[in-house]
């Protein structure tokens, strides 16, 4: 057995520090492999730099989809003050735009540590909920978009964590969230949680019912005989729920009682 990526590593005074390849290196130890066969198996890097070995590592992570957000601008900002590598040269070197390194950076220098421990954390969960459990159980998932973050981080520290807490707390998508953090900005923390509602809580239960149906009509159509029968019966009664409510709208709404028709 032997291995199609080699491990990569670097002489630390007697002994070796892996640099890339962690995982297989355990994997290895977990069969039992005592013995690798150095320059096929291991390769070991001469003659380079501390700062040129973490900055493997970097690059290594970067091609990973289970990349910390946090760790990753930690890192950079260690290449930069530790090491002298500048962040525009950093972005280059690993193929990326120097907004997505100074965005990481950003996320470090000025969010708060109380919300990147969160936020660290909300993420790790999400990442084991999505590769656990299947697409139904996945769908009511909350994950907060990066660019929330971002601009989560450019509030105020005093503002940051109520900010993150009430966004997720709601589930808000992109969209939602940068108008809430717009307001936060420009009229202060009561007045952008009144804008939220009730527009913003209506708006979210309709879009969960709208993805429950979908959920729902994609299930209906693998159901027996004796389910589907189940299954019409409750429909008929959730139908006549969503007419009542429609009716009452729609004469609420200042429509004549003979013109509120239901819907089905």
């Amino acid at each position: 057995m032997g291995l199609l990526q080699p491990i990569l590593v670097r002489r630390s005074g007697d002994s070796y520090v892996v640099i890339d390849g962690e995982r297989r290196l355990r994997a290895m130890k977990d069969l039992a492999i005592s013995e690798l066969i150095l320059g096929r198996e291991v390769v070991v890097d001469v003659d380079e730099t501390e700062a040129d070995a973490r900055f493997k590592q970097i690059i290594a992570n970067v091609q990973r989809d289970d990349i910390n957000h946090f760790d990753l601008g930690r890192a950079f900002v260690m290449l930069k003050e530790k090491y002298g590598y500048q962040y525009k040269e950093i972005a280059e070197i690993i193929g990326k735009t120097p907004h997505y390194v100074t965005s990481k950076v950003g996320l470090i220098k000025r969010l708060i540590p109380e919300v990147q421990e969160i936020a660290a954390t909300d993420m790790d969960a999400a990442k084991c909920i999505q590769d656990t459990f299947s697409d139904d159980e996945r769908r009511d998932i909350y994950e907060m978009n990066i660019k929330i973050l971002e601009d989560i981080a450019r509030l105020p520290s005093e503002l940051q964590k109520t900010a993150y807490l009430s966004i997720r707390a709601k589930a808000m998508d992109i969209n939602e969230a940068l108008r809430y953090l717009r307001g936060l900005k420009r009229h202060g923390l009561n007045a952008a949680e009144a804008q939220q509602e009730p527009r913003g809580d209506l708006m979210r239960c309709l879009l969960k019912l709208d993805r429950e149906i979908e959920a729902l009509a994609g299930r209906a159509q693998s159901a027996d005989r004796m389910s589907r029968q189940e299954l019409l019966n409750k429909l008929e009664s959730s139908i006549e729920k969503l007419n009542s409510l429609y009716l009452r709208l729609k004469s609420g709404a200042g429509e004549e009682p003979e013109r509120a028709r239901a819907l089905v």
